[in-house]
Order: structure tokens, then sequence, then C-alpha cells
């Protein structure tokens, strides 16, 4: 391990796909995605989340993040214009491997401010993990918050329907 962290942001969209976007290094934001994306179509296995996971992590620092674009690498993959509306029809897992651990972030998708990080649903994994082990609580993240947050964006729907 030759830096004290990696993080990845990894995307689930609506039929539990993977996005896997790696970090590098950056001069206005210290650390910030690159323009790299990884694509991990279901279904999967276990050890194919896994592998998955590896390879965004090694392809972390691979290059400098772009901070001349003002667009950010979801924006450019699902090419939709701004953050919020890039990220409103996916869910994202911050995922940060240091020496020791994996820490394993779910996030909730509000409709206005974009996906806001769950502290208290942050899942802690020993680095190296058992095989399995780190599926296992991405698959959870996947069953509570990708099924979740379809339900708050069909009832966010028919409130916006119902107010018109």
């Amino acid at each position: 391990m030759e830096r004290e962290f990696y993080t990845i942001s990894v995307y689930v969209d609506k039929d539990e796909n993977l996005i896997g976007i790696p970090c590098g290094e950056s001069e206005k934001y210290g650390i910030a995605d690159i323009d790299t994306v990884l694509l991990l179509k279901a279904p999967y296995s276990a050890k194919e989340v896994e592998a998955f996971i590896e390879k965004v992590i090694n392809t972390c620092f691979t290059k400098k993040h772009n901070d001349e674009s003002p667009v950010s690498t979801i924006e450019r993959y699902t090419k939709k214009k701004g953050f919020v509306a890039a990220t409103a029809d996916l869910t994202l897992i911050s995922i940060v491997k240091t020496e020791n651990t994996y820490s394993i972030m779910p996030t909730f998708n509000d409709y206005e401010k974009g996906p806001l990080c769950i502290d208290d649903d942050e899942r802690i994994v020993a680095n190296p993990y058992k095989e399995g082990e780190l599926y296992e609580h991405i698959h959870d993240i996947i069953m509570v918050y990708v099924k979740a947050n379809t339900f708050y964006k069909e009832i966010a729907e028919l409130e916006a329907e119902k107010n018109k």
C-alpha cells in the first residue's frame, strides 16, 4: 500500500449495475474523482464484486483530476447536466481503503442536494477481509438504499403530481 488511503465512488443504478469511479490528485480539491469509469453489469457474483472494487481502487491515482473541467465524471457518464441531476437515479456508495480497513459509507439521495452520507450506517471491514465479506456489506446497502431511494423517488413524484 503506497498511499495512506484510496477512495472510490460506486454508483448503483436501478438495475443494480455498479459504476466505479476512482480518485486522483487534484490541485484544486486535494483529491477528487478522475475521468475513469469502470462498469460491472448485474447479475454478478460476490467474487466479481470484490474483484471489481479492487480494480477500481487500483485505478486510483493513475491520473490527475481534471481541474479545468466544470463537469464531473458522473455527469459525463450519465450525460446529465449538474451533479444532482446526474446522481438522481443512482445510489452512491463511498468506499475508502486504508492500510487496516475498508470504510463503506452508504448515501441516501436527497432530490434537492444529491447523495447525503449516512454516517450512522458506515460499515468498517478489516483489510484484508474474508472472501465474501466486502460483498455482503455492499449487497446489504444495495438492498436497503437502492430500494429505499426508489420508494422515496416515487413518493416525491406523486407529491409533485398532486401539487400540480
